[in-house]
C-alpha cells in the first residue's frame, strides 16, 4: 500500500526518461516528501502523508501526476492521485495565462473520482500575484483562489520562500466557505539539479469542515529533481 505512490512514479519517470530521448525540448522535475498532514483548500483530510509528484513541460505545455499516500487518514480513504494538464499563454512580458484540468482519482473509494477545469493568471511583478478559477463537474463547485509570493535569497545555494493564498469555494448546492493558508520553506540546493526544502504551513476556514476546523499548523521535508 505505502509503496504504490513510489512504484508509480517511477513508472512515470521512466516513461518521461523515455521520450525525452527523442524531443530534447522535454523537460521534468520529479519531487517526493513527508508532510505532517494533508491539507486541501483548508480542509484536513489526512494527517502524516507521503507526497510526491513528476511534471513534464514541453514548449508552453505540461503534464504531471500529483500522489497521496496517507500514513493517518481517519478511515477516510485518502489515498489519491491527480492528474492534471495544461497550457500557458504569455500576453505580454508581464502577464501569463494558464488553462488545464485535473482528474481527482481516489483508488480506495470506488466512484469518487471527479474532474475539475481551471483558468487563471499569473503576473510577473512584485509578490508574483496569481488569481485562478476552478470548476469541478462532478462536485458542482467553483472555487476562487489567489495567492501572492516572495523568495529571499540567503546566499548562492539557499533561500526563504514565502507564500500566502486565499481562496473561496461556492457549492451548487448554496453553500460555501473561505480559506486561507501560509507557508515558509528554507530551500537548499544540493545540485545544479537537486533541492531540498524543510518549511512550515498554516491552513484554516471559516466553517465547521473536516476534521480541524479552527486551523491547522503541520511542517514537510521535500527533496525536487530537474532534469
Amino acid at each position: 500500500m505505502k509503496t504504490r505512490i513510489l512504484a508509480t512514479l517511477a513508472t512515470a519517470a521512466g516513461l518521461v526518461s523515455a521520450a525525452n530521448i527523442t524531443a530534447q525540448e522535454l523537460a521534468y522535475s520529479v519531487s517526493y516528501g513527508v508532510e505532517s498532514e494533508y491539507v486541501f483548500r483548508g480542509v484536513e483530510i489526512a494527517s502524516e502523508s507521503l507526497q510526491g509528484s513528476i511534471e513534464a513541460t514541453y514548449g508552453d505545455g505540461y503534464l504531471g501526476v500529483w500522489a497521496n499516500e496517507a500514513l493517518d487518514d481517519f478511515g477516510s480513504n485518502a489515498s489519491e492521485f491527480d492528474i492534471y494538464g495544461g497550457w500557458g499563454y504569455a500576453l505580454n512580458d508581464a502577464i501569463t495565462l494558464d488553462f488545464g484540468g485535473t482528474l481527482y482519482h481516489y483508488p480506495d473509494a470506488k466512484g469518487d473520482d471527479t474532474f475539475e477545469a481551471y483558468v487563471g493568471a499569473s503576473f510577473d511583478t512584485a509578490l508574483s500575484p496569481s488569481i485562478y478559477v476552478f470548476h469541478d463537474f462532478d462536485l458542482e463547485t467553483f472555487t476562487f483562489e489567489g495567492s501572492i509570493g516572495h523568495s529571499v535569497e540567503l546566499n548562492e545555494v539557499s533561500s526563504v520562500d514565502l507564500g500566502l493564498t486565499a481562496g473561496y469555494v461556492d457549492f451548487d448546492n448554496g453553500g460555501q466557505y473561505a480559506y486561507y493558508g501560509a507557508t515558509a520553506d528554507y530551500v537548499y540546493q544540493l545540485s545544479e539539479t537537486t533541492d531540498v526544502a524543510v518549511g512550515v504551513r498554516y491552513s484554516t476556514n471559516d466553517k465547521d469542515l473536516g476534521f480541524s476546523p479552527d486551523g491547522n499548523l503541520w511542517g514537510g521535508l521535500s527533496f525536487t529533481h530537474s532534469f
